[in-house]
């Protein structure tokens, strides 16, 4: 799911900007950014370059980037910003990769098998967006009509995906991690992290008199809670109708990286822009900023599956959750946030595959851990999870559930079978979890 919408962020800043503007002010005894003045609207080119202009300098200084060049800026309308969704829709994920991707996480229980995504992200990603900025064009698009007084925040945010534009290629990076859906999310959670890092301080610094440090502030973490829009005091009906997972991954790039960019900004290393050796390669390093730090970075382990499915078996889908949305299969289910957390917390790597065969679906998921601990306590956890996702009786909804822990190569590993009540996985599907490991090496990151 996350490399479905990360696909579509770059066309998201404006909602999801000023939902962390609104509560990030609120946190702080602010004002609504936005706020209901009468104010002239930016509707031409001109206007627009001159506000990014004046926007720049505090944008360089926030980010910790410095211009290499003139940043493109123009308007477009919303129908113009609507043909662009549907083209990166269309592109990013066509209808194949789509049922694919919808069929799995149905099958974990976390959107409805009858969900029709396309039209519901579109509608979600229209609801109020200002701007985006594309990498493909190298462009910073705002959408016109717009209130200058929303459009400072969002145009700043922008300005710092232009500035990371010029120090590494964002197309290229968000197209090589199109496929790895853990390691992409955490490179777009840095991206956003850092946008919305310099959005927010430099908006509580033009509120302070000029100036802030947002690295010395406590409780980002908890910024929004569990009901973002109802902190933000933001209506967004669409947005707030949808699924868990598709709200935590529009939300997560912004709110865990801003708090992943503010922990790692308050390490010894300072305000090191989080773009090549220095962005995290897992959502488990965002959301664990320690596991990041120099000397201490917890590379994810890779997981390869050794065997094709056997005859008459079909491969539906395969891919990693990571560590986010390890957390979100056991929230769903589990009426204990923290207990969740707690089991998704030691994760290492993972890899998933959904089948379809003559008996129906069958669902593989193979996990390592960092220790027996944390194995053990994932294993319970996700039974329960799971139990729970079948109304408590997976039999009495055609389902078998299976959950092993051991070992692979003196690694502790969990693997869940979800499969068709009957069906007997040692009847010539045990290849289907003959997995390896690899251990990352932390110098690639240097």
């Amino acid at each position: 799911m996350q490399r479905f919408i990360r696909a579509l962020l770059s066309a998201t800043d404006g909602v999801v900007a000023a939902i962390v503007l609104a509560a990030g002010l609120a946190a702080c005894n602010g004002v609504d950014a936005a706020g209901d003045q009468d104010a002239s609207d930016v509707t031409a080119d001109t206007a627009l370059r001159r506000l990014a202009a004046d926007l720049l300098p505090a944008a360089e200084m926030r980010s910790g980037l410095l211009a290499r060049g003139p940043i493109q800026l123009a308007t477009r309308s919303r129908e113009d910003l609507e043909a662009f969704l549907v083209a990166q829709m269309a592109e990013q994920m066509p209808p194949g990769r789509l049922e694919a991707v919808v069929r799995t996480y149905a099958r974990l229980g976390l959107v409805p098998e009858t969900i029709d995504l396309e039209p519901l992200l579109r509608s979600l990603l229209l609801e109020q967006v200002v701007g985006y900025y594309d990498p493909a064009r190298d462009t910073l698009y705002v959408v016109d009509r717009v209130d200058e007084s929303q459009i400072e925040p969002v145009l700043l945010h922008e300005i710092v995906h232009a500035l990371q534009d010029q120090y590494v290629d964002l197309d290229s990076l968000m197209k090589a991690n199109l496929e790895a859906n853990d390691r992409g999310t955490a490179a777009q959670a840095a991206m956003e992290g850092h946008a919305t890092f310099a959005m927010l301080e430099w908006q509580l610094a033009a509120m302070m008199g000029g100036s802030a440090d947002l690295t010395t502030l406590p409780g980002l973490d908890g910024l929004l809670g569990d009901d973002p829009l109802a902190a933000a005091g933001i209506e967004m009906p669409v947005l707030a109708e949808v699924p868990t997972v598709i709200r935590e991954s529009l939300l997560f790039p912004y709110l865990g990286g801003l708090v992943f960019v503010q922990k790692h900004w308050a390490g010894p290393q300072g305000r090191v822009p989080p773009l090549g050796p220095d962005m995290p390669v897992s959502t488990e390093q965002v959301i664990h900023p320690e596991k990041f730090e120099p000397g201490q970075v917890d590379m994810p382990t890779d997981v390869r599956f050794l065997e094709t499915p056997p005859e008459g078996w079909t491969e539906v889908f395969t891919d990693g959750l990571g560590e986010l949305e390890t957390r979100l299969v056991l929230r769903e289910f589990l009426a204990d946030r923290e207990e969740a957390d707690r089991a998704a917390a030691g994760w290492d790597g993972d890899r998933f595959r959904l089948l379809d065969g003559p008996s129906g679906e069958v669902f593989v998921w193979a996990t390592v851990w960092d220790t027996d601990r944390d194995a053990l306590e994932f294993e319970t956890a996700v039974r329960k999870a799971l139990v729970e996702r079948y109304g408590g009786e997976p039999g009495g909804e055609g389902r078998a559930l299976e959950v092993l822990r051991g070992t692979e190569g003196r690694r502790p590993v969990v693997v869940v079978w979800d499969l068709p009540a009957g069906l007997d996985r040692t009847a010539g599907l045990e290849g289907l979890t003959a997995f390896e490991l690899e251990e990352q090496d932390p110098q690639a990151l240097q």
